[in-house]
Formats: structure tokens, sequence, C-alpha cells
């Protein structure tokens, strides 16, 4: 009887610890913040909690150059089967009780640590405030990990220890250096070699204690992560770790010349400058040194043009100008072909099944990388396989004589019957603009009028067509069938392929619109912002604002076609988001931009790509929203813009922002800009000469401004 209890009892446990760790593997978890830091190819993701289903402090360690390992955090080097990455978490042991960080009573945050961004999570051991700084060290693949004890409501003092663990036992123990080789990959956990207190080393864990805390004494150790994916074996990686603890100092005087070159934006509106530097700090976590961008943590593990290229205006709009040009170079070499095709989901697809907005999104990002840094090295190097990818979609086989470029695949990758999308109209069209401004660069002046010609056809065939435009009843549409039928509603009796549960896969009819990338046009000022069109537009976009839901946000499409996760999507939300900036409507934007920053990711820069309301599938964290929200606040409401060669500033600020302070790298230089007041533009100094606002009120910058001050004053908000 009592063997049955047993049993019973360890079967029991058994099953609440798979639940936990059920729990704690989920992508989206209500209340989880994820935290994405690089150092050279060691990415780590922290994850903290705010419910109590196990350590809430913890991280994941990933190969920033192997996106397809980021897809799950099973294939973290220190996860380990039934265990998770618990191992990672910190463990304060007073009297042989071993405190860990929980979620009811742990904060985490982003901090600037000695002039680098870095992951604090605070919690309580007992009597003692316990914080933990994790910071990463200049392309090293080395973090350090500071803890600092408080003791805040001891009554004496006590004797404690601290705990840190390798996700298994070392294979190699020696001078305060632990490594074992997991998964590939070769781990070490070491100490400094001035730390004052004894360091006890078994074969599962680093100790360091006791340490004595006397009331109201505060004690700091540091202790460092490294993660070794160059050695062949332990000896070697001793080696490299050893040499690193020795060079520590000149490490962190490199990750501090690091993060001086990112911008930074001042104000006392806190939605604006949080955002901006949730987004500052986490930008440079997703993308590798060599340019690859980790387009779905936890969910793909693959690669799109498309993120990729909007993930450049972002990092570009933070000031870290040499990881853009590592990303553009990174798709020139890797993700486009010499027949111009472009990367879908890691591979390339037939010919009716290709993304044409990606040529657009390509060459938008260019365009925004050489006007903020000069650099046209990567045009002139790479030009023939650039005209390749622009003249790609302009082919007959996609564009007919409508004017207008067609296909199967629409711009959230379902399949459909052969039509116009709008999307792809949209970034033709832009793309084809933003190739005429850089044409000189890549000897080909000569397709400018071509170019020209197809863009402004096409534009006004999707607004005009007597048979086939992308209007419908004085509002855009997304998708028209080459027979002329409107791509709405849809017959689905027998379901389509999908998530178990999502509304497509069980509703019976189901329709496409409206669609988020209606707002495409508007925010890229292919159409008038302040037109009625537009105004219709939004009104029809307003139909996706807490669709089957109470909480905000709206969905990428009518949720009834989601094949996939139903739920309000984030970047979607910020296509719709920079509409209604462009279009003067800042309390809807600003409604949109407060929603961001309250989901899970607002204050982290690692939003999920959309947020679940079904528990069929997971949900991760991508670049793309941080980029949007970086390029929105720099380009839209500081009002930075470009037409062509010249530079004009127009802002745009919210009545709650009044003033802002920013320094913004421009091409060898900075910019230090000063905004006052709100609403219309009345005077700017540049330098110190006097610039009287254009007529729609821009300010012309100097054609030889290279760095300098802009002040910029507002009148009365409108």
């Amino acid at each position: 009887m009592i063997k049955i209890y047993i049993s019973f009892l360890l079967l029991f446990l058994s099953g609440i610890l798979f639940a936990q760790q059920n729990l704690t593997d989920q992508s989206y978890f209500y209340g989880r913040k994820y935290f994405v830091l690089r150092s050279g190819r060691a990415k780590i993701i922290v994850q903290s909690d705010k419910a109590n289903i196990g350590p809430a402090f913890t991280y994941l360690l990933y190969d920033a150059q192997n996106s397809a390992q980021i897809d799950r955090k099973e294939k973290a080097f220190n996860y380990v089967s039934q265990e998770g990455f618990s191992s990672s978490a910190l463990k304060v042991i007073m009297k042989n009780y071993p405190f860990t960080a929980l979620g009811n009573n742990t904060e985490a945050q982003w901090i600037t640590y000695e002039g680098i961004p870095s992951v604090q999570g605070t919690w309580w051991a007992g009597g003692i405030k316990v914080n933990e700084i994790i910071t990463p060290i200049f392309e090293k693949e080395l973090f350090r990990r500071r803890v600092i004890l408080s003791s805040v409501d001891l009554v004496a003092s006590e004797n404690i220890h601290l705990q840190l663990s390798l996700p298994t036992p070392a294979q190699l123990v020696k001078d305060d250096i632990m490594i074992t080789q997991h998964k590939r990959s070769l781990i070490a956990l070491f100490t400094r070699e001035d730390n004052p207190f004894q360091t006890i080393h078994s074969r599962e864990h680093l100790e360091i204690g006791p340490i004595t805390l006397d009331p109201g004494e505060q004690k700091t150790i540091d202790t460092y992560l490294y993660l070794d994916l160059h050695a062949t074996n332990e000896d070697e990686s001793y080696r490299n770790a050893l040499a690193l603890g020795n060079s520590r100092p000149q490490q962190m005087e490199a990750s501090v010349q690091v993060w001086t070159n990112s911008n930074t934006i001042r104000t006392d509106d806190t939605l604006i400058m949080n955002l901006f530097d949730a987004c500052r700090f986490a930008l440079p976590g997703f993308v590798s040194a060599d340019g690859q961008t980790a387009a779905g943590v936890f969910e793909y593990g693959a690669q799109w043009v498309r993120d990729a290229s909007n993930t450049v205006r972002g990092v570009v709009s933070i000031g870290q100008f040499e990881l853009a040009r590592a990303m553009l170079s990174y798709m020139l070499k890797n993700m486009i072909t010499e027949e111009g095709t472009t990367m879908i989901s890691g591979g390339f697809d037939k010919p009716d099944m290709e993304q044409f907005d990606q040529m657009g999104e390509f060459m938008h990002a260019m365009k925004y990388y050489v006007d903020w840094t000069g650099d046209v090295s990567l045009l002139e190097e790479n030009k023939k396989k650039i005209l390749t990818m622009i003249s790609r979609p302009l082919h007959s086989t996609f564009l007919d004589s409508t004017g207008m470029v067609h296909n199967r695949r629409e711009f959230w990758e379902r399949h459909f019957e052969d039509a116009y999308e709008l999307a792809y109209q949209t970034w033709v069209i832009q793309g084809l603009r933003d190739a005429i401004d850089l044409a000189k660069y890549m000897n080909a002046t000569d397709k400018v009028a071509e170019w020209r010609t197809i863009a402004d056809r096409m534009q006004n065939a999707m607004l005009n067509h007597p048979t086939m435009k992308l209007v419908h009843e004085g509002h855009l549409i997304k998708r028209r069938n080459i027979t002329g039928k409107i791509a709405d509603t849809l017959i689905n009796k027998n379901g389509i392929p999908g998530v178990a549960g999502s509304p497509a896969v069980v509703e019976q009819v189901i329709r496409l619109m409206p669609d988020a990338t209606l707002a495409l046009p508007i925010f890229l000022r292919i159409i008038d912002p302040n037109s009625q069109l537009a105004k219709n537009t939004l009104l029809e976009l307003e139909k996706l604002w807490n669709r089957r839901w109470t909480f905000g946000g709206y969905d990428r499409y009518n949720t009834s076609s989601q094949g996939d996760q139903p739920g309000p999507w984030t970047f979607a939300t910020t296509f719709i988001m920079q509409a209604q900036h462009a279009a003067g409507t800042f309390d809807k934007s600003r409604n949109s931009l407060n929603w961001l920053y309250t989901q899970e990711g607002g204050s982290t820069g690692a939003w999920h790509e959309e947020i679940p309301i079904i528990e069929t599938h997971r949900s991760g964290l991508l670049p793309w929203t941080s980029a949007e929200i970086s390029y929105f606040i720099v380009h839209d409401i500081l009002g930075f813009q470009f037409k062509g060669e010249q530079l004009f500033v127009k802002p745009a600020l919210y009545e709650q922002t009044a003033s802002v302070k920013a320094k913004l790298r421009y091409r060898k230089g900075w910019i230090d800009l000063t905004i006052t007041g709100t609403g219309k533009t009345l005077q700017a100094v540049v330098n110190g000469a006097k610039i009287k606002p254009e007529k729609d009120g821009s300010i012309r910058i100097p054609g030889d401004f290279t760095s300098g001050n802009i002040s910029v004053q507002c009148g009365r908000y409108r």
C-alpha cells in the first residue's frame, strides 16, 4: 500500500513539474517579459515572469548566427530535457535554504549600467534585496552577471552563499572556471580573479561564500558567462575564458564605445522616451554581427527580405549604422539571387508565389540607410544584382496591360486566385521611386525615365483603372482578382489547413477585408494622407480594432479569415498608427502607440508578433515592431524626412510631448536637436542661422549641413 502511495505521489509531483515546465516553455504567457542581448555570436534572451511557475529570472542562450536554432526554446544551448533552462537561475543560500527569484516578488527592467544597456532583475532573499545585472561584453560572446546584495531588512549579521549552475555537469573545473560541453557548444562560468570571497566548485555548481552581510551593508560579486563557439575542446575553451577574464577592462571600454553611437531622445513624455529606449536597447540583440535577422524568435527559424529590410530602417533610426550596413550586405549576398528573386521564409518560391513588396522594402531601406549615412558603397559594389532585383517584378510575367503586378500569393503569404494586391503595387511604386533617387550611384540614370513612367502608371491604375482599380466605395481595398472581382468573401465549407480552433479552420464563410496593408499607401504618402480616400480608408481600418477581444489592438486582417493564431498584431498596428499620424489624427496614433506600450514587450522592445486569444499556437518575438516604432519616432514624430537627397525636418509632436532634446547620428557627425512647443513650425535655427519654414511647415536643412545644432520652435498645438 505504501509503495502504491509513493508511486502515486511521485507521479503527481512529476505531473506538476511537467505542467510548470510546459508553462515556462510557452513563448507567450501573460505578464512574461523578454529582453534580448547579444555579445558577438552569443545571444541571451532573458525571461522574466510574474507568476510563480518556476524561477522568475532566467535566460536562454543561442548562437546569433544560427537563425534555425532560435525558433524553439528547446534548442537553446542551456536547455535540458525535463528541466528546461532553470539552471540559469541564481540561488541565494541562507542556512541551507535556497532562495531564488519568484514571479510575485521580482521586477525586471532595462537599465543603462556603466554606459551599457543591461537587464536588471530585482528580488528578495529573506531580508536581503538582490539585484542581478546582466551586461553584454562587446563582441566576445561574454556576459557579466553582477550580483548586488543589500542588507535592507536584516536585524543581525548573516552568512550567505551564491550558487550558479551550468546546464550539465562540468567537464573541466580549473582556476574558478567551470566549463561544460552541451549541444555543440562550450559554456563557461567563472568569477573575476580578484573576487574577495571563497569560490567552491562542484561539477554541478559554482558557489561563492560565505559572504557576511551586516545590517545596512551592501556587497557586489561579479560572475561571467562565456559561450565558446570557436574552441574544439574544454582545454582550449579554458584558455579563451582565462584570456577574456584578464582583458575585462578593455572589453568593457569597447562595449561602452559601441553604445556611444546610439541615438538618444529625452522628453518629459515618457511614452515616447521609454519606447525609443526599449527599441534601441533590444534591436541590436535581434541581429547578428554578420547581419542575420532573427525574424521570429521562438516561432520562425527562417528569414525574409521583407522583415530584414524593415528592421534595417529601425536599426538606422537608433544610430547603429554599422549593423544596418551588415544587414544590407548580408541580404545582398545571401537573400537575393542573381535573377533578382528575394528570399521568403529562408527559401525562394516559384514565380507566381513571389512577394513583390520585398523589392520595394529593400530599396526603401537602402535609401534610408544612404540618406542618414551617406554611404553608397553597397550600391556601387552590388549594382548588377540590385538592378536585376528592381527589374524582376516589371517582367511581363507579372506586370500586365493594366500597369499593375499580379500573382497568387498575397502579402500575408496565403494563396488565392491570381489577383492584384494593394501592398504589392504600393511597394513596387515606392521601390521604383527610391531607385530613381539612387540611380546615379548604380550608373543607371538611363533607367530613370522608364522607372518613373512605370511607377506613375501603376499608381494611376491602382487608384483609377476603370475595371481593376483597388478602390471601392470610396476607400482602398486589399485585392482584386484579374477577372475584376473583388477578393473578399470566401466560401469555406470544408475549412482550410491551419491551427486548430482558428477561424478559417472552423468557420464556413470568411472575409479578407479590411486589411492592415490598406494603411501602407497612406503612411508612405503615395496617396495624400489628408485626402478623403485616406480618411475613408482609415475608417475602414477601425473595424480591425477589438475585432474579437476587448483589450485593444488591430488585427492584421479580418479575423474571420485567420488560419493562424487570432488576436491583435503588433506590427500591423504600427502600420495603422503611422497612417493615423500622417493623416493628422494624433489622438488615434497615440492611442495605438499607448496600446503597444502597455502590451508584453512595451517596456522591453521585444514584442510578440501577435497577442494570442486561443491557446493552440506559439507567438514569437520579432524585431519588426521595434523597428517600426523607432522609425516612426524619428521619421514621423521628430519629422526627419528626405525628398530626394534633401533633408527636411517637420516635427509632429503630441501635445503631451511638449519639448524634445535628441542626439542623432548623421553621416560622420551628430545632430543635436531641440524642439520646443507643439503644433505648427514657427521658426528654426540651424548652426546659428535662422531658417524660415516652407509653406507646408517643414524646415529645409542646408545642403552643406553635415552635423551640428538644429533648433525648432513650434506654435500652439493644432
